[in-house]
């Protein structure tokens, strides 16, 4: 019960007009609580269930749809026979006129699992953005202040854009989430 009193005592000193500085710090106490809170990360945005492409590619398609991708290397994971990362000998797709150093995809199993485009410079992320944000959902304001990394999240397609301010590169991920599971996925990572 002396708990309860002692904080409406606190309350009463609080509120009163003499008492500027009580009341100053717990005004800014309130406020440093709630900007904390509004910088929790959040899970991304939610993509609809019916997108899984970009650009022409379309998550989990065969390999056989894409002839001009050219093989550049290949392994094995404990649930993926074949992992094979290719890259397409013409140049690599350029997205709201960022033309991209390198554009790489990955097939498990023959079916596409990513396409990882990386580019230079923070303008380029940020055109990223508003590209991503046009044609997949738009961000919270709260991520969108997020310089390292964004995604967007659905059943059969995620993306990733990642930014580094220190060396002034990105990677910008289409993701199947599915076959990206099974690529990662590690025998010891099972539980009984």
């Amino acid at each position: 019960m002396e708990d309860r009193d002692d904080f409406g005592t606190m309350l009463q000193i609080i509120t009163r007009k003499n008492h500027r500085p009580v009341q100053f710090f717990a005004i800014l106490l309130l406020s440093v609580m709630g900007t904390a809170l509004s910088a929790v990360p959040s899970q991304g945005v939610r993509i609809n269930g019916e997108l899984n492409e970009f650009n022409g590619y379309i998550m989990e398609a065969p390999l056989s749809r894409y002839p001009d991708l050219k093989q550049v290397k290949t392994w094995s994971t404990d649930f993926v026979k074949e992992v094979g990362l290719y890259e397409n000998s013409q140049e690599p797709p350029t997205i709201n006129g960022i033309r991209f150093s390198t554009a790489q995809y990955r097939f498990a199993d023959s079916r596409l699992e990513s396409i990882n485009l990386e580019f230079e410079g923070r303008e380029n992320r940020d055109r990223l953005l508003t590209w991503i944000e046009q044609h997949y959902g738009k961000l919270l304001p709260v991520e969108r202040k997020m310089i390292n990394q964004v995604e967007w999240h659905g059943d059969r397609l995620s993306i990733a854009l990642s930014y580094n301010p220190e060396t002034n590169l990105g990677r910008l991920w289409f993701i199947s989430p599915v076959l990206h599971h099974l690529v990662n996925k590690n025998i010891n990572d099972m539980t009984e």
